[in-house]
């Protein structure tokens, strides 16, 4: 898609409660962030490093008096080896767990560079085996298998983002920078999360945009099924950073919440370190759809 196309096409996706200089402004701020994610999406390749993922949930009992009651806490401390791996045009976040809450980890799976070879189909098999693993230490009764920390940048994607309405919504620091506060919601399907029973799942949140460089600052992603047996709600707020090794803006702290009638989890997920991952992988095989 050209430049000139995206223009035009980001002009009937801004909210129209916008005055037009401000519209202006924010059609080119967001055809820069555009760019900035199609050329970020470009450099970022597959990438391996830390994770220190904190987690807190809590059990909710009916009362009878309309306010329900915490039955029951638990709380856990997971330090993972952290993998960002390209599949096709997508990304999928794999964990292998070295510590949970203290306690070194039996070692049952290789490590991440020696887990792939030259077969695609291997590949392939093993990588939905590692994403079950990844999930392995969650707490609480929500199943949460998207929390990839660069996912709320598909929101910009050329292909994406005529499906979004977007509102400048002020200005924030970031870490020093100046941000503009962009909020988004997705109105056409198919949606970029879809449930398990294939319902398209309309999401909605923030981005923290450097107009002048479209660089991505911070994300808020907020998807919510309905029409799930107990309704759950997600909020994924993710801070970037500039890397040591990796000169772009990388994931540096995610934090979490997710909501049933009966349960709540709040995680924060620390990186650090991240490098490049050296080993080559083939995957042939379209990856599953989340």
């Amino acid at each position: 898609m050209s430049s000139g196309v995206l223009a035009a096409a980001l002009v009937a996706v801004v909210a129209s409660s916008q005055q037009p200089q401000n519209s202006h402004e924010l059609i080119s701020a967001l055809q820069r962030a555009t760019e900035y994610v199609t050329q970020y999406e470009a450099e970022l390749g597959n990438l391996i490093g830390n994770e220190e993922y904190v987690q807190n949930a809590a059990w909710l009992a009916p009362t009878g008096r309309g306010n329900p009651m915490v039955a029951k806490r638990l709380q856990r401390r997971v330090s993972s080896d952290f993998l960002i791996i390209q599949v096709g045009p997508e990304w999928a976040a794999l964990r292998k767990a070295n510590r949970v809450d203290g306690s070194k980890v039996k070692e049952t799976e290789p490590a991440f560079e020696d887990a792939f070879d030259n077969s695609s189909e291997a590949n392939q098999k093993r990588l939905l085996a590692m994403k079950a693993e990844s999930t392995r230490y969650n707490i609480g009764d929500i199943i949460r298998d998207t929390n990839l920390p660069t996912v709320a940048l598909k929101v910009l994607r050329e292909s994406e983002v005529s499906r979004f309405v977007f509102e400048q919504a002020g200005s924030s620091k970031i870490e020093g920078i100046q941000a503009w506060v962009v909020r988004f919601r997705e109105q056409a399907s198919p949606t970029l999360v879809i449930g398990g029973k294939g319902e398209f799942l309309y999401s909605n949140g923030t981005l923290w945009i450097e107009p002048e460089t479209g660089r991505v600052l911070r994300t808020e992603f907020i998807v919510e099924n309905r029409y799930a047996p107990a309704r759950v709600k997600a909020r994924i707020v993710v801070t970037y950073s500039e890397g040591k090794n990796i000169k772009l803006l990388l994931p540096s702290l995610m934090d979490e919440h997710y909501e049933s009638e009966f349960n709540t989890v709040d995680c924060k997920a620390y990186y650090s370190n991240f490098r490049p991952f050296e080993v080559e992988v083939k995957f042939d095989i379209h990856p599953p759809v989340q």
